[in-house]
C-alpha cells in the first residue's frame, strides 16, 4: 500500500523519558507578519516566537495562540494570522511544545526514506498551512545538509510503510532549550 502524501506538521507522539507532554507559554509580538499554524516548527527571535525556516534552530512546535483583539474580545486560535494587531499592542501568548524530550510524528515530503535514515537530521519543508483549520502542512525533506529534525524511527502502522511519503518520528536535539 502506498503512503498518502498529506503532510500535517509535527504532532506530539510520545516522550523519550516518559515525561508529560505539555506546552510552554511564550510570546508573539502584536503585528508579527507571518502566519504560524498548529504543528509548525517555531524559533525564537529576541525572545519572541517566529515561524522557523528550513534550517533554523527550533524552540519547539506551535500548538496555538491566545490574545485579546483590538475590540477587547479574547481570542483562542489554532493559528496566528499574519499581522494580527492586539489590544494595546500587547504580546500574544503562544503555546509551544518546547521540551527537547518530545518525539513528534511528521511526514517525509520529499525523497524516499529508508531504514538508514534513522539517526540522521533532516531539513524542514516549510509549506504554508491551512487557514481553514489552522493546521500546518510542514514536513521533512530527505536532505541532511543543515538538518534540524532528528529521525528516531518510523510510525508503526498498517497505513505507513518506509518509502515515499512515510510518516516518521522526530526530535529536535538542537532545540533552543536543550542542555
Amino acid at each position: 500500500m502506498a503512503n498518502v502524501d498529506a503532510p500535517n506538521g509535527f504532532t506530539p507522539a510520545s516522550h523519550m523519558y516518559g515525561g508529560v507532554i505539555r506546552t510552554k507559554k511564550l510570546r508573539i509580538a502584536s503585528g508579527y507578519g507571518t502566519d504560524i499554524f498548529t504543528g509548525d516548527v517555531v524559533t525564537l527571535s529576541s525572545g519572541y516566537v517566529n515561524q522557523a525556516g528550513a534550517t533554523s534552530t527550533p524552540v519547539g512546535v506551535f500548538a496555538g495562540v491566545q490574545y485579546t483583539d483590538t475590540s477587547g474580545a479574547p481570542q483562542w486560535s489554532n493559528y496566528w494570522p499574519a499581522s494580527t494587531a492586539t489590544l494595546g499592542s500587547d504580546d500574544a501568548v503562544a503555546y509551544v511544545y518546547s521540551d527537547p524530550g518530545i518525539i513528534f510524528e511528521a511526514q517525509f515530503t520529499a525523497g524516499t526514506p529508508a531504514v538508514s535514515f534513522i539517526g540522521n537530521k533532516y531539513t524542514l519543508s516549510t509549506t504554508a498551512g491551512s487557514t481553514n483549520n489552522g493546521r500546518s502542512k510542514e514536513g521533512v525533506t530527505a536532505t541532511t545538509s543543515s538538518g534540524v529534525a532528528l529521525c528516531v524511527g518510523f510510525v508503526d502502522s498498517p497505513s505507513n510503510e518506509i518509502g515515499a511519503s512515510a510518516r516518521a518520528l522526530f526530535t529536535f536535539p538542537t532545540n533552543t532549550f536543550a542542555v
